[in-house]
């Protein structure tokens, strides 16, 4: 069946620099809890629509009811849930064939099946490479809000490792400066992906960007930013987002690099390995600034190996040399999987 919804709801998770395997237990308790709660529901088709038309994921610590047997320690402030609808079904249908289950630990390409509960309490598994023919509420610690923490969390670690000078949301201009004179930066006003490589199981894309540049002496600077509105493919969206803050950087070329959220990912190790690839801070000094970005990028991508993840975050795209004070439209990046608009703008200070 073709997907007609997919809607992204939050439910209990820990951070995403724990191990997958933490999580099992807890998902399997979650979503048994769950269905339990929505087989006593007074009105099941009311709250589908409830999390369906959330324009922001709904967290599992306040749907489940105050008097749920499972303790708030158990569930995560990350955790998500979300509607699978087939493309036969609506919200006003019969929901009693409803089944909840979670995304299965591990490398996804592991996965033999989804296990979940029907709403009287039976467990059934359902195909990972089939969409379901019955409405799926998908139980979730790997989505919106987790890849929100996680780009915080990449930003803090990539600044203690000495690859981004400031956070990603603080220029690196004084504030005194930035109120006498705003800045220069790129916003991102629309972007296409053609293929967010997921199954259906693990339901929208988290879509976050790397974006590489240098500082005097060609000293690296490498950004997280997230984009947690790009959820399907072959959609277009129009974010109007601030992607590059140019004064965060001392010459005017960066390159992004953009990749999907996975669930187990090391942030820790991946920066350890972003620092040995990358080198230390100057090692590029001498270099033409345009070869020193394009070097950093590589050495970016060649230190994303499949051994730092349990389950990979998906390389999206790599969109290279974007220039500050210049508009694209439609640009293919290089391997033809994102098309993206862009134009400049001026932050006016305060």
């Amino acid at each position: 069946m073709k997907l007609k919804n997919t809607i992204a709801v939050a439910l209990c998770a820990a951070a995403s620099f724990i191990s997958v395997s933490a999580f099992a237990v807890d998902k399997d308790a979650i979503a048994a809890r769950l269905a339990s709660q929505l087989h006593d529901s007074a009105n099941l088709n009311q709250q589908m629509k409830q999390i369906e038309r959330s324009h922001t994921p709904i967290r599992v610590n306040t749907f489940l009811a105050p008097k749920s047997m499972l303790s708030r320690q158990s569930i995560g402030a990350t955790t998500e849930m979300w509607l699978f609808l087939p493309s036969d079904r609506a919200l006003n249908d019969d929901m009693s064939d409803l089944v909840v289950a979670y995304p299965p630990s591990g490398d996804e390409d592991s996965w033999t099946q989804v296990v979940g509960y029907t709403l009287s309490g039976d467990k059934v598994s359902l195909a990972v490479d089939q969409e379901p023919d019955v409405p799926v509420v998908v139980v979730d610690d790997n989505g919106y809000y987790a890849m929100k923490e996680s780009v915080k969390k990449l930003n803090t670690l990539l600044q203690e490792n000495g690859l981004q000078e400031q956070t990603a949301n603080a220029p690196r201009l004084s504030t005194q400066a930035n109120e006498a004179t705003g800045f220069d930066a790129t916003k991102l006003t629309k972007v296409n992906v053609n293929n967010v490589r997921e199954p259906w199981i693990k339901g929208a894309a988290e879509i976050y960007s790397i974006v590489s540049g240098v500082l005097s002496g060609n000293e690296p600077q490498i950004i997280a930013v997230e984009m947690p509105y790009l959820d399907d493919k072959e959609t277009n969206y129009y974010p109007n987002q601030i992607v590059i803050n140019w004064s965060e950087y001392d010459y005017r070329v960066v390159d992004m690099l953009m990749y999907e959220h996975d669930s187990g990912t090391n942030y820790k190790t991946l920066v350890q390995a972003l620092v040995t690839a990358v080198g230390a801070a100057g090692s590029l000094a001498g270099w033409p600034p345009s070869s020193a970005i394009a070097e950093i990028t590589s050495r970016v991508i060649a230190a994303m190996p499949d051994s730092v993840f349990v389950d990979d975050d998906d390389f999206v795209d790599a969109c290279y040399t974007l220039e500050r004070g210049k508009s694209y439209a439609d640009f293919h990046c290089s391997a033809d999987n994102a098309v993206i608009s862009m134009e400049p703008f001026f932050v006016e200070p305060n």
